[in-house]
């Protein structure tokens, strides 16, 4: 009970408060934090022997306060509840290594062919972009359900230092690279300001957010979306901010049985039945005072007249 105990007061201070957050908002529900053990120094260790590189402190130490990382949460609507924030870290265990060049390169062509038809450098941040041969070694850290992948980026120290630079960069299914963030503890913080909502690291592309993304975004982060419009995301702009983008009537996403509309009193339909079968009253009269027309009485009294 102890180590519980402890468990979650670490995992609150890591998370700067975002469970409480999500604990008020409205619709949030099934909100669940999947336990983690520590993960095992002897098999750290056996991680970086077999991969020849050291990993950060700052991921080391989150290793060694849990082997992983997993929260998701879902929206209670009408229908029932959907999912729809998930933040997530890959164990030890499951953050292979991909990419790098083969032995028969000449049969199946690699990942390393990309590199040539590639820029070097990236655009937004002016970060030159991994590479898929042996220059860098890439790490996955986020599948990402399968619309792309977070990595762990060793590149090459080219100021002449022996230590490699760690960076944290986003590949879209294009296999295209966009940077992130510069260490993992800088990318765990924006994970959490995000809230694991769907695909916001698109929001550091220059492809961008999709409509539903920014509307999940306008209902639970929307000084985020106008911060990352600020600050200048390729994948956002001023005009898609939460003060111009399409909002959502929150009643009616979250519209309960309650919220149905009430029925009629009976005295209100008899009221509303007999108001129906009352003719209403046609001034035939008028018809004559039309220019042109006259009815049947007046032209025989003018006849009379005569």
């Amino acid at each position: 009970m102890e180590e519980e105990s402890k468990t979650k007061t670490l995992f609150e201070q890591m998370n700067v408060g975002v469970l409480k957050y999500l604990e008020n908002k409205r619709g949030v529900c099934k909100l669940e934090l999947e336990p983690r053990r520590p993960a095992e120094r002897p098999n750290i260790l056996a991680w970086e022997q077999k991969n020849t590189v050291f990993l950060p402190e700052d991921l080391k130490s989150f290793f060694m306060t849990s082997d992983g990382f997993q929260l998701t949460w879902c929206v209670k609507i009408e229908n029932g509840p959907i999912p729809v924030g998930k933040m997530y870290l890959n164990s030890i265990s499951k953050m292979l290594k991909f990419g790098g060049s083969t032995n028969n390169t000449l049969v199946n062509p690699s990942l390393a062919d990309l590199d040539a038809d590639s820029d070097n450098e990236d655009e937004t941040s002016g970060t030159e972009k991994p590479t898929f041969d042996c220059r860098c070694k890439i790490f996955e850290l986020d599948p990402c359900d399968g619309y792309g992948k977070v990595c762990l980026v060793y590149k090459e120290n080219k100021t002449g230092g022996t230590d490699p630079k760690i960076e944290v960069w986003f590949l879209d299914r294009a296999l295209r690279w966009h940077y992130i963030a510069e260490s993992f503890t800088a990318y765990y913080r924006l994970m959490i300001m995000h809230l694991g909502l769907p695909q916001w690291q698109y929001a550091f592309t220059d492809i961008g957010l999709c409509q539903q993304a920014k509307q999940w975004f306008n209902m639970y982060a929307p000084l985020r979306l106008e911060l990352d419009a600020e600050i200048g995301m390729p994948g956002i702009s001023r005009s898609e901010s939460s003060t111009s983008t399409t909002q959502i009537d929150v009643g009616k996403v979250f519209k309960g049985k309650s919220d149905k509309k009430k029925p009629v009193p009976a005295q209100t339909q008899s009221q509303q039945s007999q108001s129906l079968r009352k003719k209403p009253t046609v001034a035939s009269a008028k018809v004559g005072q039309q220019p042109g027309l006259k009815t049947s009485s007046s032209a025989s009294q003018l006849a009379g007249k005569k």
